[in-house]
């Protein structure tokens, strides 16, 4: 077989604490090789940190423009030459100058949007327990006053007035394509004023493991992931008081898997409960046996997840999900086929669903898990991602 002829630079700022972004980034050359060479080129926001940092006066300079990791761009297309560039999350070491730096070398850009950067300076526009969306419209005060990245007001507000500069100033006419991972995603970029046919949804593929036999369910429900209020964890905590206070004995276990700022928060309210566990972080086998044991995984988001990877992984172990109604999560669960939506923070209807999912038995919940890993093998086809993914670069490639 022929080597891939279609070079890609990849080109991503590793956040302090890896999440789905670095997982996926990390999974796409693999993904990819079959129809395209993809490089990496990576930034890595621990090296502003501790001894041997820049001032933070120089770093809040080098957010808008950094000439190292200009340079470090030119140096890897000279070597690479590739034909576009994948641009992931650029914040804070990478800089928003590498778009500048894009035009210069006549490059074209495809933008994963993995979050709502660069229009909210926080990438999350969560301010003090509530998404915040006026960054989508030219109002990013909401974050800058909630001091919404690294918790500071001056830093929020410094990378606000730089991305409010770059939509202005016309630069980010460089990227031909924004990549959204779900219509949800898409739809708010084209609401902030990016044209819609510069807008496209390709959901993240995924690789199932082989055929199976869906294991027996334990007694428990799962929740996996970063431990932060708004992943909704306080939303299910009240959950399961409602149906500690409803159900006595026959109240189901829930575990919580994960790891975060709210840790010891999450810990101490867990102690005071008599059906609820924390357990930490997992991986490996640990993992696969949690999953593999529940009855049904719980993604309680109470801010705009854009697409919740949660999701493939607990389809692809046949089992079902109690999701928020938020953001992407409506495209992937299916209300009644293959787990239940619930109105996002609403614990009452949280605790209700829960009931309907134990009323289904083993053999309902089993024909829900069931229904969930056929949609993964339809809707998250490595193949059809790829073909989808290369068209995209190439028409990129001829702007």
């Amino acid at each position: 077989m022929n080597p891939p002829s279609f070079k890609v630079l990849q080109v991503f700022n590793q956040y302090l604490e890896a999440g789905g972004e670095e997982v996926w980034v990390n999974q796409l050359p693999a993904f990819a090789e079959e129809a395209l060479e993809v490089r990496d080129l990576r930034f890595h926001s621990g090296t502003w940190k501790g001894s041997g940092a820049p001032s933070r006066f120089s770093q809040a300079i080098k957010v808008w423009n950094n000439p190292e990791s200009r340079e470090r761009l030119r140096k890897v297309v000279a070597e690479t030459s590739p034909q576009v560039l994948l641009f992931h999350n650029l914040l804070p070491v990478g800089s928003l100058g590498l778009y500048d730096e894009a035009t210069q070398l006549g490059l074209p850009v495809v933008q994963y949007i993995h979050n709502f950067r660069p229009f909210s300076p926080s990438g999350t526009m969560w301010v003090r327990g509530r998404v915040h969306d006026g960054a989508l419209h030219g109002n990013p005060w909401p974050e800058v006053f909630g001091r919404a990245w690294e918790r500071s007001f001056m830093r929020t507000f410094l990378v606000a007035t730089y991305q409010s500069k770059l939509v202005g100033s016309g630069t980010l006419d460089v990227v031909k394509r924004w990549l959204a991972v779900s219509n949800f995603m898409r739809d708010k970029f084209i609401s902030a004023g990016i044209p819609p046919e510069r807008v496209v949804t390709l959901r993240h593929c995924w690789r199932p493991r082989a055929e199976h036999n869906a294991s027996p369910m334990a007694g428990h429900y799962l929740f996996l992931g970063r431990l932060v209020p708004e992943k909704g964890l306080y939303t299910m905590l009240e959950a399961w008081r409602i149906l500690e206070k409803r159900l006595g004995n026959a109240c189901p276990r829930l575990v919580i898997a994960g790891t975060g700022p709210d840790e010891a928060k999450v810990h101490a309210l867990t102690t005071r409960m008599k059906k609820v566990v924390c357990v930490g972080f997992v991986s490996g086998k640990q993992k696969d046996s949690l999953i593999y044991g529940c009855r049904a995984l719980i993604a309680p988001s109470i801010w705009w997840e854009p697409l919740g990877l949660i999701v493939y992984e607990a389809f692809d172990f046949m089992r079902p999900v109690l999701a928020a109604a938020s953001g992407g999560l409506t495209e992937t669960v299916t209300e009644g086929v293959t787990g239940f939506l619930h109105p996002p923070g609403d614990a009452a209807r949280l605790a209700d669903d829960v009931e309907r999912m134990e009323e289904l038995g083993m053999e309902g919940r089993t024909a829900m898990g069931r229904a969930g890993r056929e949609w993964l093998l339809q809707n998250a086809s490595q193949s059809q991602w790829l073909a989808e993914f290369s068209r995209i670069l190439r028409d990129a490639a001829e702007q």
